[in-house]
């Protein structure tokens, strides 16, 4: 669908010729035949350069082809569920619901961590059936979708020939001398079998390609057969254009484009309208009109990309003199000039003919890889990313050993991860060739991959899911999201970039090669954008401004009651950890995918495998120690053997971290390696280093001094030094490398003596504090049934605990009771006991070493307790209660030598309190003859 002047709109002639023949007229006699285009040279600034290779890589019109159907998909993915919604159902649902909520709370307690099953399972009679609903409506409009669009595209040829009155060009008399001609052009393009060349009768000069499945037509019209014996140079250059079209195998992409760009209207738009209005919700579309316009627009502007993209592609095929000859027919179009001009271009089917005379002057333009191309992928990407997940909701779980929401984030981001690898892939690799081609320095990628970022925030903000959403987040957390989230954008793109460079550099000009080296390129950017997609998902789901959301959790375990830029920081780390614990491929898939051009050189591998095996055989030699510092703290009578080996873990675990970290920074700093070799170093030192994990906890139990010293390896221990020596710690290096080399970069600019660094980045180091000092929001005084005068942080000075034991119990049995007995246990301000009091309900016990002493049948006994335990509480008139415990803790009874795991869930209970401005004493009594009395003081801090 092109014409060599002006894209198919208008008549356009050779620079010198006189004056064209005019739409309703005949062409002139052959006595008004101009003279040939090249009479008039080109002007001086447009001398064309040598004609430009073809790089054996997708073309940049496949890659928008792709970006175009995300954007078709995921802006329409709204429309089916909108119009089959069911409004009975969904209001019995909302009665429901409404009912079960207001008698009893919400199921699900995030802070204390428990789950009422009984009104889980009222809340899941209620909503019974609406993941099917929600499944089948979409799934219902992606059909009427592919079904409109299919319409449309195998019914355009037949309404091109019909409206137009096309007519076979072999079976019109006279023009033998002109088919030969035609045949030997289609030698010249390099066309195996030609195509239909049909007859309209217009009388520019221009024409056009259209089919569908397996035929071809080029249509020739009245005009541009009348050059074929006036301007021969320009017929020629006019039909091997669009025999270019036919050579590039993009006719059915252009009318599978121009078909979906009809779809979205037809099977979404007009569909979603009516509906509205039957509905007599007017004044509602009205509001909503502003989205549906942007996706219209989303829609329209992929489209349009791809049918700029194929013409500029097809002038690229054109041997150097018809080139020529297509510069003069350009330079001619004197119609469309000025600003508001090339304003217009960016919404016309056709590029204007000085953008495509630029083209051709400067053939690196359409190697370049443009930021607003991501930008517009990942718009698209980021409206389909809700409803795709909504979809993947309603289906049954995919992914063994994940939870309900990481599974339907990673199936959504794998079904758009792989179009937007495309993209990526496709500009980035083919600018690298481009740069390595013509000797200039190859784009970075970092600026690419941070567009499709943004696209993929902006996106999911306008997404028609989320314009009735209530979960929203605080807004210094969307700002540090977001700015995590383009830091991780610019980064896949660096990688990309990277890849491209370094695989084209070795292959040279092995084009076989280089087409598989791409293939592998797009399968691992696939894994790398699905995990980057996934993880923006679930993080986002996370960090919602609820009172039952996991950012609100991670805040409850560390005992700050609210969220800080911490806690946000803390709840990534803590996604890490979860996933390589739960479902580990999750993240091994990515991190194997990360390594991919690694592949592309020995000599840079080998110096990455070089550093990883030197400093972790250093590191596995070093980590046995660890356990001899276990001697000096056997000492302390209060710790006990299974806190001692908690203790050796984490003290062996985090050196590999930092000897991992160390490693990838060091070979990104000091051995000038890519990212990809940094990780390939810190995996290789993490693994010579997991044996010495696994020694150092078998050595505890001997170090430690306990009877029957028995060496033997814990499956469990195993298990947890792999993950993180081989997930979570290079995961972290990684993104310590990154750093490392963003640094000096951000340093080396500032040497540069450019103005803008020096402004934005102390903008955002203030920007920073300024959210790092966010007061919290205020938290009431008090409530109902929550004493004010316990909110503080208090720590024990005194406390007293009386417990029954009876003789075949297991105290019993190590003490040796022969009847019923008593322990009485006692504590003082050294034993490291504090409790924190929130004033919404929750508080946080921390057991430093906590020791409470006494003695049973002759036997001394301790009870001993580190770690945290968080729980909801109430006071009021006297009475006291606790309820909801999570323990985040180790608790034994040291008996002599021998060691009591207490273990089993916590039990609630109440009794009575006593606050003054510094004291609390808090009592209480069970039915078997249990009591305590804890004496409290407040804390200055």
């Amino acid at each position: 669908m092109s014409t060599v002047a002006e894209g198919g709109r208008g008549p356009a002639g050779p620079a010198d010729a006189t004056t064209p023949p005019p739409p309703s007229t005949t062409p002139p006699p052959p006595s008004a035949t101009p003279p040939p285009p090249s009479a008039t040279p080109p002007p001086p600034s447009a001398t064309p350069p040598p004609p430009s290779a073809t790089p054996p890589l997708p073309s940049a019109t496949l890659g928008r082809f792709v970006a175009a159907v995300t954007a078709v998909v995921g802006t329409s993915m709204f429309g089916w569920s909108t119009v089959l919604v069911d409004g009975d159902a969904t209001r019995v649902r909302a009665e429901c619901l409404a009912d079960v909520l207001r008698t009893r709370p919400f199921p699900i307690d995030a802070r204390a961590g428990t789950v009422d099953e009984t009104g889980l399972a009222a809340i899941r009679r209620c909503t019974a059936g609406l993941g099917p609903d929600v499944a089948g409506q979409l799934l219902a409009g992606l059909a009427v979708l592919l079904a409109v669009t299919m319409l449309a595209y195998l019914v355009a040829p037949w309404c091109e020939c019909r409206l137009r009155g096309l007519r076979r060009l072999d079976r019109v008399p006279g023009t033998q001398a002109l088919r030969a001609d035609l045949a030997e052009l289609v030698g010249v393009a390099g066309l195996r079998r030609s195509p239909t060349f049909v007859v309209s009768r217009s009388a520019r000069i221009s024409g056009n390609t259209f089919g569908a499945g397996p035929l071809r037509y080029v249509r020739l019209d009245l005009g541009l057969v009348h050059a074929h014996r006036v301007a021969p140079r320009a017929f020629r250059a006019v039909v091997l254009h669009e025999l270019a079209h036919v050579r590039n195998s993009d006719i059915h992409l252009t009318r599978l484009t121009i078909a979906q760009a009809w779809a979205f209207p037809l099977g979404v738009l007009v569909p979603v309208t009516v509906t509205y209005l039957r509905a007599d919700a007017g004044r509602q579309l009205l509001a909503d009109s502003w989205r549906l316009a942007a996706f219209a627009l989303v829609v329209q502007v992929s489209a349009w990309s791809v049918l700029r993209a194929r013409e500029f592609t097809a002038d690229a095929r054109l041997p150097a003199a018809d080139a020529d000859a297509v510069r003069a027919l350009l330079a001619a179009d004197h119609r469309q000039v000025g600003r508001w001009a090339r304003l217009g271009g960016l919404f016309r089917f056709h590029p204007l003919a000085r953008a495509r005379a630029d083209a051709l002057d400067r053939p690196g333009r359409r190697f370049a890889a443009r930021p607003v191309e991501a930008l517009g992928a990942g718009l698209a990407a980021g409206i389909a990313a809700p409803s795709v997940r909504d979809l993947a909701t309603s289906l049954p779980r995919v992914l063994p050993g994940a939870d309900p929401v990481t599974d339907s984030a990673f199936v959504t981001g794998i079904l758009l991860g792989v179009p937007l690898a495309l993209v990526a892939t496709g500009a980035l690799w083919r600018a690298a060739w481009w740069a390595r081609h013509t000797g200039r320095p190859a784009a970075s990628g970092a600026a690419f991959g941070a567009a499709l970022a943004c696209g993929l925030l902006v996106g999911r903000r306008l997404a028609w899911r989320v314009a009735y959403a209530t979960d929203l987040r605080a807004w210094w957390i969307e700002v540090l999201l977001a700015g995590l989230w383009i830091a991780g954008g610019a980064l896949l793109g660096r990688w990309v970039a990277d890849g491209a460079r370094a695989h084209l550099r070795h292959l040279a000009a092995a084009v076989t090669r280089i087409r598989w080296a791409w293939a592998g390129a797009a399968v691992a950017t696939s894994v790398l954008t699905a995990g980057y997609v996934a993880t923006l998902l679930v993080l986002d789901a996370w960090s919602t401004d609820d009172g039952w959301s996991m950012l609100h959790l991670v805040a409850a375990r560390e005992g700050t009651g609210a969220a800080t830029p911490l806690t946000l920081l803390d709840m990534i780390g803590f996604y890490v950890r979860i996933t390589a614990a739960s479902a580990p491929y999750l993240i091994a898939l990515p991190l194997l995918a990360a390594l991919f051009p690694v592949l592309a050189g020995r000599g840079a591998t080998r110096r990455a495998l070089r550093t990883g095996v030197a400093v972790g055989v250093v590191g596995a030699l070093v980590l046995p120690l660890v356990p001899l510092g276990v001697g000096a703290a056997v000492r302390d009578p209060g710790l006990a053997t299974s806190t001692a080996a908690t203790l050796v873990t984490s003290h062996t675990l985090l050196p590999v971290t930092f000897v991992e970290v160390g490693v990838a920074v060091a070979a990104v700093a000091t051995r000038r390696l890519s990212l990809s070799h940094a990780l390939l170093a810190a995996l290789t030192a993490g693994a010579l280093m997991t044996p010495a994990v696994v020694v150092a906890d078998v050595l505890v139990s001997c170090v430690a001094g306990a009877p029957g010293c028995a060496p033997a390896v814990d499956p469990t221990v195993v298990v947890r030094a792999l993950t993180h020596a081989l997930l979570v710690a290079p995961v972290a290096a990684v993104l310590a490398a990154a750093v490392g080399t963003a640094v000096p970069a951000a340093l080396a600019v500032l040497g540069r003596r450019r103005w803008w660094p020096a402004v934005v980045v102390p903008v955002l180091l203030v920007a920073a504090g300024a959210v790092a000092v966010t007061p919290h929001r205020p938290t009431p005084a008090g409530d109902r049934g929550r004493d004010p005068c316990l909110v503080g942080v208090w720590r024990l000075v005194a406390g007293r605990f009386h417990e029954p034991v009876a003789p075949d119990s297991p105290l019993g049995v190590l003490t040796g009771l022969r009847t019923d007995g008593a322990l009485d246990l006692s504590s003082g301000p050294a034993g490291g006991h504090a409790t924190a009091y929130r004033a919404d309900g929750t508080a946080t016990d921390l057991y430093d070493l906590f020791v409470a002493e006494g003695t049973l049948n002759g036997h001394t006994v301790r009870s001993v307790q580190r770690g945290t335990v968080t729980y909801r509480w109430s006071a009021g008139n006297g009475r006291y209660a606790q309820r909801d415990q999570v323990a985040a803790s180790d608790r034994v009874l040291r008996v002599d030598d021998r060691e009591l795991p207490l273990t089993g869930p916590a039990e609630d209970f109440g009794g009575s309190y006593r606050c003054t401005a510094d004291q609390l004493v808090i009592t209480t009594a069970d039915d078997a003859g249990s009591h305590t009395e804890q004496t409290f003081v407040r804390s200055p801090t």
